[in-house]
């Protein structure tokens, strides 16, 4: 049997050049990944809008969520939307809620989010979840601005008083036989 014949590789300059160019490039990215992962990541409330309008001027946004948390837990909040149609929102300490319109109430759940409080239903609006900038005024309304896809705020609603506890007595934990839209 005979030894197989070997030649001895050959790399064009130019592609010995590219290779050169690539190895170096991968070496500067490994070099400089250590300041890139501890370079300053914004948190997600300094993303939010720095201005809603018609918010009250004096209202000031909450987006600390041991701040939203306190505000909300076991709170009744009476509300408008902005178009005039009144709602009632109990919020449980556990992140349960009912929510109340146009005479019926919807079991639901709420959460802290990037500096938003949001809600979500399973038998309303397909379980989508909402999210709201939480603005607290020093009379003690609350508003809500929405985040619009396009990255503006405005106001969607606000309290017309709050209280204590589960005020509206709104049965807690229960599907509504309502049907969303």
């Amino acid at each position: 049997m005979k030894p197989a014949l070997t030649r001895p590789l050959r790399i064009r300059p130019l592609r010995i050049h590219s290779l050169r160019l690539s190895l170096a490039l991968w070496i500067g990215l490994i070099a400089l990944s250590p300041a890139l992962t501890q370079a300053e990541t914004p948190d997600a409330a300094d993303e939010l809008p720095q201005s809603t309008p018609d918010v009250a001027p004096d209202a000031q946004a909450v987006t600390d969520p041991g701040e939203i948390k306190r505000i909300l837990d076991d709170l009744t909040i009476y509300g408008r939307y902005i178009d005039g149609e009144n709602w009632i929102e109990y919020h449980l300490p556990d992140g349960r809620t009912a929510y109340w319109e146009k005479g019926c109430t919807y079991p639901g759940k709420w959460w802290l989010q990037n500096g938003q409080v949001c809600y979500a239903y399973p038998n309303y609006h397909d379980n989508a979840a909402n999210c709201f900038i939480l603005y607290h005024r020093p009379n003690g309304e609350i508003q809500f601005a929405a985040v619009a896809d396009a990255g503006f705020s405005y106001l969607a609603s606000f309290s017309l008083k709050t209280a204590q506890g589960n005020d509206a007595a709104l049965p807690i934990g229960a599907l509504s036989p309502c049907v969303g839209a």
